[in-house]
C-alpha cells in the first residue's frame, strides 16, 4: 500500500513540475510574440489617432508665394504704432490664422529583403480677416495639400547582435509621390480670385534605416523627388518610434517634414510656390 501511495505522490509532483514548465514556456512565448524581432508578420497597417489638442498643435507651416519678378505678391508692412489707427482696426477686424497637419495612413509589406510602402499625409495653412460687427469674412487665403507616396525597396544591410536582441536594417527604395494642392484667396468684391489646383506625380529616390530592440522599433527615412519633372521638386523626412503592445498591435509616435517647390502660370503670369509643412503623428499599428 505504501508503495502505491509513493508512486501516486511522485506522479502528482511530476505532473505539477511539467505544468509549471509549460506555464513558463507559454509566458516566454507570449513575451517573444510581442517583440519586433520575431518574424512571420510581413504586413503593417496604421490608422491615425487624432487626439484633441495634439494633431497639428506642434506643427510648423510656411508658404512662400512669388510673382514673375521674384518678389512676394503681397509685401508685408509694419504695423502702426500703439494707440493709433491700429487699435481702431483691431476693434473693427479680427484676423484668424490656422495650421493643421494630419497623418492619414501607412501600409507596409516587408518580407526577406523586400519592402513596399504606401502612406498619406495632409495639411493646411491659412488666414482670414473678419469684420467684427456682422461677422462677415472679407478676406481669406489658404493652402491645402494631400500627398500620397508609394515605393518599393531592397534591404542592403541586415545586421543582428550576438545576443539576438538588436537588429539594424538599411534599405534603398524607388517610388512615386503624388501631390494634390489647392491655393485659394478671396477678397470680397474682387472678381479675380486666386484659385490654383496644381496636381502632379513625381519619381522619388530614398533611404530608410530601421533599428529594432526587443519591443522597440525605430525608423528613419528620407527621399527626394522631382527627377525628370520640370519646375517641380520636393523632399520628405520621416521618423517613427513604435512600441509593441501586443501580439498584433503597437503604438506609434512620429514626425513628418515635407518641403516642395512648384512653378506655374496664373492669369498669364508666372508664379512660384515654396511650401514647408512639418508635424507630428500618433497611430495605432496592426501587424499580421
Amino acid at each position: 500500500m505504501k508503495k502505491h501511495l509513493t508512486i501516486f505522490f511522485c506522479f502528482l509532483i511530476f505532473s505539477g513540475l511539467v505544468n509549471a514548465q509549460d506555464t513558463l514556456t507559454k509566458k516566454e512565448v507570449r513575451k517573444q510574440q510581442k517583440s519586433f524581432l520575431i518574424p512571420g508578420r510581413p504586413w503593417t497597417v496604421e490608422v491615425p489617432l487624432w487626439i484633441p489638442g495634439f494633431a497639428g498643435a506642434f506643427a510648423y507651416g510656411d508658404v512662400g508665394f512669388e510673382g514673375e519678378d521674384g518678389a512676394d505678391i503681397e509685401n508685408p508692412i509694419e504695423p502702426p504704432p500703439s494707440g493709433g489707427i491700429g487699435d481702431i482696426l483691431s476693434r473693427l477686424f479680427t484676423s484668424k490664422w490656422y495650421l493643421k497637419f494630419f497623418f492619414l495612413t501607412r501600409v507596409v509589406y516587408e518580407k526577406n529583403r523586400f519592402i513596399g510602402q504606401f502612406d498619406a499625409i495632409s495639411g493646411s495653412v491659412g488666414e482670414s480677416v473678419e469684420f467684427n460687427y456682422n461677422k462677415k469674412e472679407i478676406v481669406q487665403a489658404n493652402f491645402r495639400t494631400t500627398n500620397l507616396r508609394l515605393f518599393a525597396g531592397y534591404k542592403f544591410i541586415n545586421a543582428v547582435s550576438g545576443n539576438k536582441k538588436f537588429r539594424y536594417e538599411f534599405f534603398g527604395y524607388l517610388g512615386v509621390r503624388t501631390h494634390f494642392h489647392k491655393i485659394y484667396s478671396d477678397l470680397d468684391g474682387v472678381i479675380n480670385k486666386l484659385d490654383i489646383n496644381p496636381v502632379w506625380v513625381e519619381p522619388i529616390i530614398g533611404l530608410q534605416n530601421q533599428f529594432t530592440w526587443k519591443r522597440w522599433f525605430f525608423v528613419l527615412q528620407g527621399d527626394y523627388g522631382g527627377y525628370f519633372v520640370d519646375s517641380k521638386s520636393s523632399f520628405m523626412l520621416s521618423t517613427f518610434l513604435y512600441y509593441r503592445t501586443g501580439k498584433i498591435t503597437s503604438l506609434k509616435l512620429g514626425w513628418n517634414h515635407l518641403n516642395f517647390n512648384h512653378k506655374g502660370t496664373f492669369l498669364k503670369e508666372d508664379y512660384k510656390v515654396n511650401v514647408t509643412l512639418s508635424g507630428p503623428s500618433i497611430g495605432l499599428a496592426f501587424h499580421f
